[in-house]
């Protein structure tokens, strides 16, 4: 759970429910991108059935779906007359599986960055304290997505195959700003120095901690951050201890000082606040002078939002079978997913629980009435 919900959010009537098709809804969105997109070579042929938009939505019709298990159980729902609304005829799996080598994922990149879009301001997480002092907070991290041995141009770090998708994640919006899509012995961290923005503040693990001399170059860029840091980073006080307040104290930090980090000299100068929570001790450093010892903590804490996403993305939508296997096809299925979750965020104004899950596709296969779903949707965990 993401956090309250405002009570209008949760205000919506019988005919607002049966009027909203996330399916439709992406269809606007999308539509306008088709159009303007360059064009394969083979969608102006005229004897082209499946063009981009009915590709891309059966996509998204498969991750709302999940009774539909396989790239031909995809195939063969097409033949049924309500399936219209979706593709205009019927799609032989051969010709589904030609397009994922035709259509450019960068249209449903641009569906992404739109709906992560409409979802600012919506929720509104976060302390208030955090809010005011941080104008952008924006977790770093990775996730991997178990691929089969066939997609062998996917590495994974260790056996088989894998996709890693890198993510830039709002603390306050709840949705991705930001991401990478790459085989699965990628670099998280390699990742992250291609993408770094001057105007973000991040929050990092210790695998994005290691790197000592990215931290000194972007704090000479003006990049501010809170890294955990590994114990065992060689460390050289370089300021006075700063006084402990109550709260502090309270939060656990057990020092804040300022300190230079890695060996023989030359590491970045950090404030370092170290911490003891839960039987742990953590050390975080930042660029940031001005933020009290116990809020930093807070901010590292927000780190789990995205480990609560990535949980969300993996167990709240079928994603656990591949319709293609290519790097484009899979690129465009990890893109259909992530437009699927933005959907339903942007529906409920929340990531719906298991159970609201299983509401919603309940309601889909219309063994529940609208009135049901919106009482299942207000239930709170």
């Amino acid at each position: 759970m993401t956090g309250a919900v405002p009570e209008a959010a949760l205000k919506f009537s019988e005919a607002d429910l049966r009027n909203w098709n996330l399916l439709e809804h992406f269809r606007k969105v999308v539509l306008p991108l088709v159009e303007v997109g360059p064009k394969a070579a083979t969608e102006l042929d005229p004897r082209r059935q499946l063009v981009a938009e009915e590709y891309f939505s059966l996509f998204l019709f498969r991750m709302l779906n999940p009774i539909i298990t396989s790239m031909r159980g995809l195939c063969a729902a097409t033949k049924f007359r309500k399936m219209r609304s979706v593709c205009e005829t019927p799609v032989a799996a051969s010709s589904f599986s030609e397009a994922q080598h035709l259509f450019d994922p960068e249209i449903l990149v641009q569906v992404v960055r739109r709906l992560a879009g409409q979802a600012h301001g919506m929720v509104g997480f976060g302390d208030p304290r955090v809010r005011e002092a941080i104008k952008a907070l924006t977790i770093v991290d990775g996730t991997v997505l178990r691929a089969v041995n066939r997609m062998a141009w996917a590495p994974a770090a260790g056996f088989g195959s894998a996709l890693r998708l890198h993510l830039h994640f709002s603390v306050y919006d709840q949705v991705p700003t930001d991401w990478s899509i790459t085989p699965g012995n990628a670099s998280e961290a390699k990742e992250w120095k291609k993408k770094t923005k001057s105007e973000d503040f991040y929050v990092v693990d210790r695998l994005y901690g290691q790197d000592l001399l990215h931290l000194k170059q972007l704090q000479k860029r003006g990049v501010n951050f809170v890294v955990r840091i590994c114990e065992n980073v060689v460390r050289t006080q370089a300021g006075p201890d700063r006084v402990l307040s109550e709260a502090d104290r309270k939060a656990g930090v057990l020092s804040d000082r300022l300190e230079e980090l890695g060996l023989f000299g030359g590491g970045p100068a950090l404030r370092l606040v170290e911490l003891k929570s839960e039987g742990k001790t953590f050390l975080l450093a930042t660029t940031r002078q001005d933020v009290p010892a116990e809020m930093i903590g807070l901010i590292y804490r927000y780190r789990w939002q995205v480990e609560l996403f990535f949980k969300w993305l993996k167990t709240m939508l079928p994603c656990g079978h591949w319709l293609a296997e290519s790097p484009c096809g899979a690129t465009l299925q990890i893109y259909s997913l992530l437009i699927a979750a933005l959907l339903l965020f942007l529906w409920t104004g929340r990531r719906p629980t298991k159970r609201q899950m299983e509401a919603l596709r309940f309601y889909w296969a219309g063994f529940i009435d609208a009135e049901e779903l919106a009482q299942a949707l207000k239930n709170k965990k």
